[in-house]
């Protein structure tokens, strides 16, 4: 439920931005990008069960869409891992069984919404992307030896870019990403995930 309810909201928000924001047409509005430009940056990604960060380059064609790369470190917990905090501030993890790390490079595309209905500082999109994935574990249970693997793993989400300044945006989107290996990489061999991935970029 709590996945379908992030979907909801970020297409809430493509839909609505159509109608609360600023027409770009109106000569009293100040457009900050008449055309689309290269963008790179930095990015944050909060998973069902873990947490990551990368960095992205892409670069348009047209004005609604941009072509790009980007890569993604993860690292993702057991399912049943807890973590308990004393009262001295000293963490104990529960169940903790495997450390594991996917590691992703995909070639991105993103489509832009809206692009003559709204303010220029509001970009709506939605993006997909396919790459290869490499996963490491290093089981924390004795005997057990160290995994590696790799496969072929995609994404695709919306959410939507604001402008900050004349050159510096950020961008919040909920997506899902596609990681299934032919073997167990730690508890499972199928790391496939909703995330929210936030990202500070600049264009020029």
């Amino acid at each position: 439920m709590k996945r379908v309810l992030i979907f909801i909201f970020i297409f809430q928000i493509i839909l609505f931005s159509k109608i609360l924001a600023q027409d770009a047409n109106d000569p009293s509005t100040e457009v900050y990008f008449k055309k689309s430009q290269s963008e790179a940056g930095f990015v944050f990604t909060m998973a069902e069960l873990g947490s990551g960060f990368g960095a992205f380059y892409d670069f348009p064609f047209g004005n609604q869409f941009h072509l790009g790369t980007s890569i993604d470190a993860f690292f993702i917990r057991d399912s049943k891992q807890v973590e308990l905090v004393d009262y001295y501030g000293n963490v104990y993890s529960l169940n903790d069984f495997n450390d594991v790390y996917l590691f992703d490079a995909m070639i991105t595309l993103k489509r832009r919404f809206f692009a003559d209905d709204v303010h220029d500082s509001v970009r709506p999109f939605l993006s997909a992307g396919v790459g290869p994935v490499f996963g490491m574990n290093f089981p924390n249970i004795p005997g057990y030896k160290d995994q590696y693997a790799w496969s072929v793993g995609g994404f695709f989400g919306g959410g939507m870019d604001i402008t900050i300044d004349a050159n510096y945006f950020v961008s919040a989107r909920a997506q899902y990403r596609v990681m299934p290996f032919s073997e167990p990489i730690g508890e499972t061999s199928n790391h496939s995930m909703f995330e929210l991935r936030f990202e500070v970029g600049r264009r020029f």
